[in-house]
């Protein structure tokens, strides 16, 4: 039996940025809403062998993700630019992806979804309905759930590499950005702005990525297709409003899963008044919004539908226009939205989907 070691699910690293100190960061938990001065970072996001006991993936995470990660940010902050070599760039991305799989947000979600398709099999199974086992005293999960989402984000890294980098810069002397135990942001301004069903997909067209890197710069991976940056100079970004920060602010605020961080210089007032003005329309913790099921007519059967809690408010970035191609696109009537299939890459995902639904469709 493996002892019990702490496991970040957020890396220590990355908290750091946002700090004045190495040791410490301010925080908020926005279901206490307690505001905690210079918690420790070594306490904050973690969970005993959230990775596992054998600490494979916690090794993996270490040496593979979290290191040259750190070091491509590092240079990022110093200098204004991304990378220029590919092997560079596409581990940036990679880091980017598994900040979302990794965290205890998409744990829960997996382990919610595990729990009730479980369970939707067990109670159509008559064997197990003569036992007359109460399945809801106990809930039914992966031991490791963070780890199959990890996989898949490893997976799906070459489906952004479309995505056009920016880096937005703070530059108000005002204010500066917050992050959450879920940084990486995935919006579409596009399909809210057009108020077509929120598509999150990596393939979706009008895809948005952003990521705080620091308390003053983030990174924005958009489609050129769809978006122009107003004021934005090879491939930078300056914000010289508050109202502009304020507005990136909300959105990793909308998308925070228990706590947020930010530098001892922002404003426990500035923290409090983000939290009243936007708490009704904070919906990412709440997994049971995930889940649906349905009665197919008489038939008995029931089908399950889930989609992932995801920042669905619109927010209307003054930086951000849009392009003529955007206005001539339609919307299906439906909900599969519209892809992106400039990307090879996305090509071959779309088709490799389209082969799988005719197999599925044939064994019916």
């Amino acid at each position: 039996m493996g002892s019990k070691k702490k496991q970040h699910y957020v890396p220590k690293m990355y908290l750091r940025k946002f700090s004045n100190t190495t040791k410490s960061i301010n925080t908020y938990n926005l279901h206490n809403e307690k505001y905690v001065k210079d918690a420790s970072i070594k306490k904050m996001c973690q969970k005993d062998n959230f990775y596992g006991e054998d600490k494979k993936m916690e090794i993996f995470l270490d040496k593979e993700i979290e290191t040259p990660a750190g070091a491509i940010i590092n240079k990022i902050l110093k200098t204004n630019e991304f990378p220029q070599d590919d092997e560079e760039y596409i581990q940036l991305m990679t880091f980017l992806l598994v900040s979302e799989a990794r965290n205890l947000k998409n744990a829960d979600s997996t382990n919610q979804l595990v729990n009730q398709l479980a369970k939707m099999r067990l109670n159509a199974n008559d064997e197990f309905i003569k036992s007359e086992i109460d399945l809801d005293s106990f809930k039914i999960g992966l031991k490791e759930p963070a780890n199959i989402m990890i996989q898949n984000a490893l997976m799906v890294v070459p489906l952004i590499l479309d995505l056009k980098p920016l880096l937005i810069v703070e530059r108000t002397g005002a204010r500066k950005f917050i992050t959450s135990d879920n940084p990486l942001v995935r919006y579409n301004s596009f399909y809210l702005k057009n108020k077509y069903p929120s598509v999150y997909s990596f393939t979706s067209r009008g895809l948005q990525l952003f990521f705080p890197i620091s308390d003053n710069k983030c990174i924005l991976l958009y489609d050129s297709y769809i978006y122009n940056i107003k004021n934005a100079d090879e491939g930078v970004l300056f914000l010289n409003r508050a109202k502009e920060v304020d507005q990136l602010n909300k959105l990793f605020y909308l998308n925070a899963y228990n706590n947020l961080f930010f530098n001892q210089k922002t404003k426990e007032r500035y923290i409090e008044n983000l939290h009243q003005n936007n708490k009704k329309n904070h919906v990412i913790s709440d997994l049971d919004r995930e889940l649906d099921v349905f009665e197919e007519g008489n038939s008995g059967y029931k089908i399950m539908h889930f989609s992932t809690n995801r920042v669905s408010q619109r927010i209307d970035f003054t930086f951000l226009k849009y392009t003529d191609y955007s206005k001539q696109l339609s919307f299906p009537s439906h909900m599969g939205g519209i892809n992106r299939k400039e990307s090879p890459f996305i090509q071959a995902e779309l088709e490799r989907k389209k082969l799988q639904d005719r197999t599925y469709f044939s064994l019916k």
